[in-house]
């Protein structure tokens, strides 16, 4: 028997496609804050790095031309330095107000992946609709020695009138049978019913995680002061999985 740990299982989680969207949300409004906030940190690093760099001209050039050598090499030394303690000097005043943004959006991929592990097909989507209802409750019962034929007439009926409880119950049904006395697939029925919405939440999903793992290479990227060419890929699929999760063009 496989071994659940309940700890693991968070509570006062809401299951729903409007909770989904608020992450979704919640969570462009919080990397879009994140990119601001790093490209205005970058900026000021950039006008102190050209600031040094015309002044340590401006050194060289009013130097004795008999030790201008000598200036030029000392200029570019104290340049150096003056940018090395300009970064960290940000890297560490900056520390507190980035890490506070990214333990936001950790905390939202941390419930996305939740959320994952319940969204993982149509029917299992499917499954949970209507968990307590007499509706649903009745159907089951209606359907549990249902035949072929009914079963399926049943199906056609919950597609064309779109009657969640009805699939729901006819998803369990199907599910609680051995393979070889299942009309058709469950999940094939579950898809026709809930087979967008799926596609669109776990592209939220997959959104809300790659987001804070795009913030967190960036994060780094900002630290070490330089370029990584993976950190930028990643920007542009987040960015492209929370435009297309939300519904947008760009």
């Amino acid at each position: 028997m496989a071994t659940v740990n309940f700890n693991e299982i968070p509570v006062g989680v809401t299951l729903s496609v409007e909770n989904i969207e608020r992450l979704t949300n919640r969570t462009r409004e919080v990397s879009i804050a994140f990119a601001a906030r790093l490209e205005k940190i970058q900026v000021t690093f950039n006008d102190a790095r050209n600031q040094y760099g015309r002044e340590a001209k401006e050194l060289v050039s009013s130097s004795d031309p008999d030790s201008r050598a000598v200036a030029k090499q000392f200029a570019k030394k104290q340049e150096a330095s003056r940018i090395v303690k300009m970064r960290t000097s940000l890297v560490e005043s900056t520390r507190r107000e980035r890490e506070e943004l990214l333990n936001i959006l950790a905390k939202y991929a941390n419930e996305a992946e939740f959320l994952s592990t319940l969204h993982q097909s149509p029917t299992q989507i499917l499954g949970r609709v209507g968990l307590g209802d007499t509706k649903r409750t009745q159907y089951q019962m209606q359907l549990e020695g249902a035949g072929p034929v009914e079963l399926e007439t049943a199906a056609r009926t919950a597609i064309t009138t779109h009657d969640l409880l009805l699939a729901a119950a006819i998803v369990t049904v199907i599910d609680r049978r051995p393979a070889d006395r299942r009309p058709f697939a469950a999940n094939d029925f579950a898809t026709r019913i809930f087979g967008a919405e799926f596609e669109k939440v776990s592209t939220q999903l997959a959104g809300i995680q790659l987001a804070y793992k795009t913030a967190i290479a960036a994060n780094n990227e900002f630290v070490r002061g330089r370029a990584d060419p993976m950190s930028n890929l990643s920007n542009a699929l987040a960015a492209r999985a929370i435009a297309e999760a939300s519904g947008e063009d760009d």
